[in-house]
C-alpha cells in the first residue's frame, strides 16, 4: 500500500489530526540531557507530545522539554515538573505554553491535550533531567511538517 494512500486512508479514518507519529522507545534516563527526537529538512509543528512512564523515578525528579535547533537558541517547551511519584502507566504533556510546567501536576494515568502548537525548527528535541537514579520514560511525538521535505525520527 503506498504511503499516499495510506495517508488518504488515514485521514478518511480520523488518525491524521495531530499529523504524523514518530514513537522512541524508553530508555533508561540517568544523563542531564539527551535528544528524543530530531528535527530535520525544515521546521514543523508539535501538535501533541506524550509521554508514558516505564519505571518510576527514585528520589527528586524533575524533568522538561527543550527545543534545541541546529541554528539558533535553545528553548523551553515547558517548565520543569518534579515525577518523584510517578507511577508506571503515568502519562505525561505539555500545553504548548512554554512557561507552563509539563503536565499533569499530579501522577494520573489522564492527560489534557496540548493546547497549542509548538513550532521548532531543524535540530533536537530534548528531555531534560535531573534523574541520579534510573527511570524510564516512553515518549510519542504528533507532527505536522512546515517546510516540504521536514521530517522526524527518534534520537
Amino acid at each position: 500500500m503506498g504511503a499516499i494512500f495510506r495517508w488518504i486512508r488515514d485521514l478518511w479514518l480520523g488518525r491524521r489530526q495531530l499529523g504524523q507519529t514518530v514513537e522512541r522507545a524508553a530508555a533508561t534516563m540517568t544523563g542531564v540531557t539527551y535528544s528524543l527526537f530530531t528535527v530535520s529538512g525544515g521546521r514543523i509543528l508539535v501538535t501533541q507530545i506524550l509521554g508514558e512512564v516505564e519505571v518510576s523515578p527514585v528520589g527528586a525528579v524533575t524533568i522538561s522539554l527543550q527545543a534545541d535547533p541546529t541554528d539558533g537558541t535553545t528553548r523551553a517547551m515547558c517548565a520543569g515538573l518534579l515525577v518523584t511519584a510517578y507511577a508506571i502507566g503515568d502519562l505525561l504533556g505539555i500545553t504548548g505554553v512554554n512557561t507552563d510546567a509539563m503536565i499533569p501536576p499530579a501522577a494520573s494515568g489522564v492527560v489534557e491535550a496540548q493546547t497549542m502548537g509548538v513550532i521548532v525548527q531543524e535540530g533536537t528535541i530534548d528531555l531534560l533531567n535531573d534523574i541520579l537514579d534510573a527511570g524510564s520514560i516512553k515518549w510519542t511525538l504528533k507532527w505536522v511538517p512546515i517546510d516540504e521535505g521536514a521530517s522526524v525520527a527518534a534520537a
